[in-house]
């Protein structure tokens, strides 16, 4: 398969009439479908838009923007997906930038509907984009620092839906819902899997709900829930589930790693459906799925999907083959980006050969399952020793007053580095940093006990629920 979109127009030949997209309570076919994206590719054409040309599109309405995403991916332009509601300042940054030839946007830029209507007849012949065309530009969720943007060809995105249909069981028969921001990579990406296999996607842009969730399933009949870690956390923690999930088969945690316990919540409460970890970044795709009935390990990643090789790299670039030993994660396969957006010096530090080095550190056991330890620069070094952050966190999240936790590094004379937690009480609890303390003093060795707790209204977290651990460290840094 060269493309996504000529896989949307094989399944529209297969089942016209078949639900593709549906937001909210607006469905389009595959065959609507295919003839948006053929009116919104020709409009490119008729006001002479050249291929290759950089276009900017708002998730707005989830229909007229994925015909857009794919009507670009046609005519051979370039996707810039950007979120709604966009604040002035961000916008201002990606627009000089990129420098786009077109920006849709629901108040200062082009109209979806003037390009997805037609008042001539359409051409009969369909030429479909080749697959190592650069065909989107995504933006980091700039979880470590300021967000870069990356670039992706026609095959990364075919090889990333292959890896989760192959992966999370996705097919023509599937029904999944998904409210994974759609401007983020982590979010079309679900989408593009099920127009690859010719499946159904509800989409929307609410926040997540169990009568959402109840409404859609009794409507649509789903078989698969894509969600965030905290959605799914929130899911295990609902009073309510008899018959809410009932006909769903898998549920995908697409975009984090697992909170403590979660796995043993949830098979206590859905035990017939079965539940997927899936990892991946913005650059490579998704690349590693853990199925969770088959290793019960909320720090496992997963093993490799299927056109991703994963290996492990030591500090002198030298690929680790002993079992439990930590390393760099490194990949290969179609799926990985073609480079960072003008940056060939930040491109040349993570790309080898066919290899790109993730910003990641792993393991994997005798039975191929990679294990997540840290993000390269968040192991905090205390006197020589080596502290993971997660490591603090999974005990400190025990303490009952506690909804969130996250623990950075702060420099120290005498040390090196001393862990600092940050908290997020649970509404209607007082802090207790003393007692904090005490419970975290009777579970940790002395070195790895937090120096100091520091209350905060909210641990800062991205739209999919990635901790910023460089915005605590620079909290922290301004505290001192």
């Amino acid at each position: 398969m060269q493309s996504i979109v000529q896989a949307v127009f094989e399944n529209s030949a297969l089942f016209p009439d078949k639900k593709a997209i549906i937001y909210n309570d607006t469905a389009i076919s595959y065959g609507e479908l295919t003839k948006k994206i053929k009116t919104f590719a020709y409009n490119l054409k008729l006001k002479k838009i050249p291929k290759g040309s950089r276009i900017m599109l708002e998730a707005d309405n989830l229909i007229s923007y994925f015909c857009g995403f794919l009507g670009c991916q046609l005519h051979g332009c370039i996707a810039i997906p950007f979120e709604k509601n966009i604040s002035i300042y961000k916008f201002q940054e990606l627009f000089q930038t990129i420098k786009p030839k077109l920006v849709f946007m629901r108040n200062n830029g082009e109209d979806y509907n003037d390009y997805l209507h037609c008042g001539e007849e359409l051409p009969v012949n369909t030429i479909f984009p080749k697959y190592d065309t650069v065909c989107s530009i995504d933006s980091t969720t700039g979880t470590t620092g300021k967000p870069s943007l990356v670039m992706h060809t026609n095959r990364s995105l075919v090889a990333t839906a292959e890896n989760l249909s192959y992966g999370t069981h996705i097919d023509a028969d599937t029904v999944l819902f998904t409210n994974i921001p759609f401007a983020l990579a982590s979010g079309y990406r679900r989408v593009m899997a099920i127009l690859l296999k010719g499946g159904t996607v509800i989409v929307t842009h609410d926040a997540f709900s169990l009568d959402s969730i109840s409404y859609f399933n009794e409507m649509y009949h789903l078989t698969h829930l894509a969600l965030i870690s905290s959605d799914l956390s929130a899911l295990c923690d609902a009073a309510r589930s008899d018959h809410l999930l009932d006909g769903i088969k898998y549920i995908e945690s697409a975009t984090g790693e697992l909170p403590e316990g979660i796995i043993t919540k949830f098979y206590q409460k859905f035990s017939k459906i079965t539940l997927f970890n899936v990892y991946g970044t913005t650059e490579s795709g998704c690349v590693l799925i853990n199925n969770t009935k088959e290793n019960f390990s909320e720090d496992c990643l997963g093993k490799p999907s299927c056109n991703a090789k994963i290996c492990l790299m030591d500090e002198n670039g030298d690929e680790i083959t002993t079992p439990g030993k930590y390393g760099h994660v490194a990949v290969s396969g179609d799926m990985n980006m073609q480079g960072y957006y003008r940056k060939k010096d930040l491109t040349e530090q993570v790309m080898y050969g066919d290899k790109l080095i993730l910003n990641d550190i792993a393991y994997f056991d005798e039975n191929g399952y990679y294990y997540f330890i840290s993000r390269v620069g968040d192991i905090i070094n205390v006197g020589g020793r080596k502290v993971t952050p997660k490591g603090i966190e999974n005990i400190a999240i025990k303490y009952e007053n506690l909804a969130d936790c996250a623990c950075v590094a702060k420099e120290d004379l005498k040390h090196g580095q001393i862990p600092v937690l940050f908290v997020q009480y649970k509404d209607g609890c007082d802090a207790d940093t003393e007692g904090l303390m005490n419970f975290l003093k009777g579970e940790l060795e002395d070195y790895r006990i937090p120096k100091k707790i520091i209350p905060v209204e909210k641990i800062p977290r991205t739209a999919t629920g990635k901790l910023m651990r460089k915005s605590l460290s620079l909290m922290e840094y301004n505290l001192s």
